[in-house]
């Protein structure tokens, strides 16, 4: 396992480690305590720092670290978990706000939310850190199914909440990267293959699917006069991975076309695994995938990525989008000479829809 510990958990490190044999079990302890640290551990800044969603985060791209550290083999990525803390203890000046707890712990197979509101100016913070660490512990025996310890004894009106998802067999064994790819079809059933490969895939987050994202859909397919299905992928160049609860509830907004999913951040790993496919994409997109910063700040990595792609038989069909500076599309990429071929353009009166998902999320979280 590896954990990920902010704000309050910390003694479940010793705790841990003074156990003979514990590197037998611990892979990565990190404790990312300041705003800024925990932001360059996630790649992102959380909404809140102590939070459900935090937490989430947190214990998954601790499994990740947990899957890349372990030199177990790959069949053994059942066993390989991600365990967080994020906490919001008494300090030495009084909080305004509550103080909270959120545990979460993440595998191939689901993820769990444990989380106590705590009572305030019932205990100190000594008694708060115990209270934390024995709750850690009870989580991760919880999740490695093994006999669970006793908890110390709570208020009458503090009161732990579990929340748990396990995924389906066949996104377990994509998570654990025994599979490459598995198909999510409209009615919510997943495959693990589908009768005729699209024309096209588009890709995102889909943090909501919209309306905007349908229509494009419907465009690229009279564009490139084919099948154009969806791609959601696990993994982002810089976003924190998708925790289970995030899969399921995304999957199931895809009952128009069939979804992929896959374990595939970068563009060169998604062409590998879907060589011939036209990939449509928005120019945000389009920007990011011609920054070299996604290539270790290397302009030979990414030219050798962009010829991989074109060798592959794929291409980008580019969606302009509405920005600061006016509508943007594929003229106003920095395109390399001998890769404009690469860029396909929808026309603007063919599409144009100036809505986002981080648009409909800020909508939502003001109401």
């Amino acid at each position: 396992m590896a954990l990920c510990l902010t704000g309050g958990g910390s003694r479940i490190a010793s705790d841990l480690l003074t156990v003979p044999g514990a590197s037998s079990t611990i892979l990565d302890i990190a404790i990312p305590y300041s705003n800024a640290a925990l932001t360059s551990y996630l790649q992102q800044q959380p909404d809140q720092f102590c939070s459900r969603k935090a937490a989430l985060s947190m214990s998954t791209v601790a499994w990740q670290r947990a899957m890349r550290f372990s030199a177990s083999a790959q069949n053994d990525a059942a066993f390989r978990i991600g365990i967080s803390c994020t906490a919001s203890l008494a300090s030495s000046r009084p909080k305004r706000g509550d103080h909270r707890i959120w545990i979460a712990t993440e595998s191939a197979a689901g993820s769990r939310i444990v989380s106590l509101l705590l009572k305030k100016g019932r205990r100190t913070r000594l008694e708060e850190e115990k209270l934390t660490a024995a709750l850690l512990l009870y989580s991760i025996c919880d999740a490695c199914g093994i006999t669970l310890p006793l908890l110390p004894t709570l208020d009458i009106d503090e009161t732990i909440s579990i929340e748990l998802e396990c995924v389906p067999p066949l996104v377990a064994e994509l998570r654990s990267h025994n599979r490459m790819v598995v198909w999510s079809l409209p009615d919510g059933s997943l495959t693990d293959t589908i009768p005729e490969p699209p024309r096209g895939l588009l890709s995102g987050s889909f943090n909501p699917l919209h309306v905007g994202h349908r229509r494009l859909r419907s465009v690229a397919e009279e564009f490139l006069d084919g099948p154009v299905h969806y791609e959601l992928p696990f993994l982002n160049a810089d976003k924190p991975p998708l925790n289970s609860f995030d899969i399921e509830q995304r999957r199931q907004q895809f009952d128009d076309a069939p979804v992929a999913l896959s374990t595939s951040p970068g563009f060169v790993e998604k062409a590998r695994l879907f060589p011939g496919t036209t990939f449509v994409i928005g120019f945000d997109t389009a920007e990011r995938i011609l920054q070299r910063r996604f290539y270790h700040n290397s302009e030979h990595e990414m030219r050798t990525s962009l010829e991989a792609i074109g060798s592959l038989g794929c291409h980008f069909l580019v969606a302009g989008r509405l920005t600061n500076s006016g509508f943007q599309s594929v003229g106003n990429l920095p395109v390399p000479t001998d890769f404009q071929d690469l860029f396909l353009a929808i026309p603007e009166e063919r599409f144009r829809e100036d809505i986002s998902s981080s648009g409909i999320r800020n909508a939502a979280s003001e109401r």
